[in-house]
This record gives C-alpha cells, sequence and structure tokens, in this order.
C-alpha cells in the first residue's frame, strides 16, 4: 500500500483530490484488472492482458477521458464524477468515436479503412461512471443518450448507455468486497469528507492519511 498512501501528499491537497486520486490508482493494470474483475464477476489473472488505451492528455471540448482499456474484445471506459453528469452519454459518444478513430489507425480516408468493402471489427464498447458525489444516488443507474433527443423516439436511430455506479462508501458492497482497493479508495474519501466538516481540508486531508495508513487502507 505503500504508493497509495503517498498519493494524497502528492496532490498537494488539490480540490478535485477524487478525480486525480481515482485515475491514478486504476492507471495501474494490476489495480484495473481487479475492479474489472469485481465488476463482472470474472477471475482474469493476467495484467498484460489488458491493454490501456486512455486518451492521454486528450482535452475535447475541455473534458479529459479519465481511464479506458481494451480486454477481450471490449473497449471499456471508465469515468469519474464527484457530480451527477446527465451529459455523460453525450461525452461518451465522443470519447468512443476518438478511441475508434485511434483504434484503425486514424487513416480515414485511405484504402483499406472505412472507404473499402472490407468491413473493420471493432471492440465492443463498455460504459461506465463511477460515482461518489454527496448528492443521494442509487447504487446503480443509467444514462442514455436518447434521453437528450429533443424528439422522443421509441427506437432510437442513435443510442448509447452509460452504466452508473455508485463507490460512495457503504454502496455496492460486493463490488467493494471483490475490490479491495476501490473499498479502500471510498473508505478514504469518506475520512475525508467526514474531517473536512470540522477541520480546514489540509488538516482533514492530512487525519484521513494517518488513519488509513495505520489501519492498512
Amino acid at each position: 500500500m505503500t504508493e497509495v498512501t503517498r498519493i494524497p501528499s502528492v496532490l498537494s491537497y488539490n480540490r478535485e483530490y477524487k478525480d486525480t486520486l481515482f485515475r491514478m490508482i486504476f492507471s495501474d493494470k494490476e489495480n484495473l484488472l481487479s475492479l474489472y474483475n469485481a465488476m463482472n464477476g470474472t477471475d482474469y489473472k493476467n495484467a498484460e492482458e489488458l491493454e490501456i488505451v486512455t486518451l492521454e492528455n486528450a482535452i475535447y471540448m475541455g473534458m479529459k477521458n479519465d481511464v479506458a482499456f481494451l480486454l477481450c474484445d471490449e473497449l471499456h471506459l471508465y469515468e469519474h464524477q464527484s457530480t451527477r453528469n446527465p451529459n455523460m452519454p453525450l461525452r461518451a459518444l465522443f470519447y468512443i468515436a476518438r478511441e475508434y478513430e485511434k483504434f484503425i489507425g486514424g487513416k480515414l480516408n485511405r484504402k483499406g479503412t472505412i472507404y473499402s468493402s472490407r468491413l473493420i471489427k471493432l471492440p465492443a464498447p463498455r460504459f461506465v461512471v463511477f460515482y461518489n458525489g454527496t448528492a443521494q444516488e442509487a447504487e446503480k443507474s443509467t444514462l442514455c443518450l436518447s434521453d437528450a433527443y429533443v424528439k422522443t423516439e421509441e427506437k432510437p436511430k442513435l443510442e448509447l448507455v452509460v452504466d452508473v455506479l455508485n463507490i460512495n462508501y457503504g454502496m455496492n458492497r460486493e463490488i467493494m468486497e471483490r475490490c479491495k482497493m476501490l473499498s479502500d479508495y471510498a473508505k478514504y474519501v469518506e475520512r475525508v469528507r467526514k474531517y473536512d466538516t470540522i477541520l480546514p481540508t489540509e488538516e482533514a486531508v492530512e487525519r484521513a492519511i494517518k488513519e488509513c495508513i495505520d489501519e492498512d487502507i
């Protein structure tokens, strides 16, 4: 746990410490595979089978992609949110378009790509948002791109579904029990949040860090 317990000090009490910490933890292949297994009920052992393809330093309309990876012919996009954002399906649409462009080499106007008669095989996309804001949210919910359409359609021609998981401490216990790193993250955030109501943020963070180290969190 040494590397994880060092992270908050590096952040210099960044107000966005939760997002930054989440990305730092799950940019590690072993941690990311553990999270994937916990969510999907699988037991993959070799983290090298997982390929991280996060859009590095990619900013589109001021938005950053958190974690993206390839595994078992699927392209998973994981996002962390501290506030509820109904526009996540639209953001995910932008992200997956850029990921697919990168996947086929970005050569969209050359022979043998999308203008050829050969079907280009793509990894199936999966979208997950991990929510840990203070507003009350269900343990699991979904957001759909079609919800944003001005005209309601029974079967929209373009749909994108984002699964939302509430990862506040005490929520989604089965997943937390399967992934210690996610559970530890939730416990740490809960400690900071609790002490931040009675202490300056810097002191709240330091106290949470000390307690988590002492308790092997």
